[in-house]
């Protein structure tokens, strides 16, 4: 979703068999190993696509409440409502919820990892600061890399 190209697409990739020796012909099935690839845009102020599919998916893949896309899908798309696809419509909208609460978690984790990292970094320049020499700054847990980095920081007046 949201991909960085411009505007949504449909693309499909596949095999093609060719023969350069002989002529042989063989069902394999090699024609029917393809992939597609459905690029969809996201926002509140989207136009509808030129393509039904893609205008379908971007609805269904929104943040609308799961009653709004049941609605939009009967009326805008025909879609009679049965028990198995109101069941799969609401995995959808968790599924979504799920993605977006995993990427807020990623999210959240790398920013606290180099919150960490960036307190650990002050922390032995404040150190190097006061006078305390390599030696305990590394029996405290800090690492022989953290503190060359530092030491090159303050060497380089960073």
């Amino acid at each position: 979703m949201d991909n960085e190209e411009d505007g949504d697409s449909i693309e499909e990739i596949g095999l093609e068999r060719k023969t350069v020796f002989e002529n042989k012909e063989s069902a394999d099935g090699t024609d029917l190993m393809k992939a597609v690839i459905i690029n969809i845009r996201e926002g509140d102020n989207l136009k509808d696509s030129g393509n039904t599919l893609i205008s379908m998916l971007e609805k269904v893949l929104s943040g609308m409440a799961a009653e709004e896309k049941r609605r939009i899908l009967e009326e805008d798309y025909g879609m009679i409502m049965t028990t198995e696809l109101e069941e799969r419509i609401q995995l959808m909208c968790n599924l979504s919820e799920n993605i977006e609460a995993k990427g807020i978690r990623k999210g959240m984790e790398k920013g606290v990892e180099r919150g960490r990292r960036e307190g650990r970094i002050k922390a032995i320049e404040n150190m190097i600061k006061i006078g305390i020499v390599k030696e305990q700054i590394i029996s405290c847990g800090y690492t022989e890399e953290e503190f060359a980095e530092v030491e090159e920081m303050l060497l380089a007046g960073v």
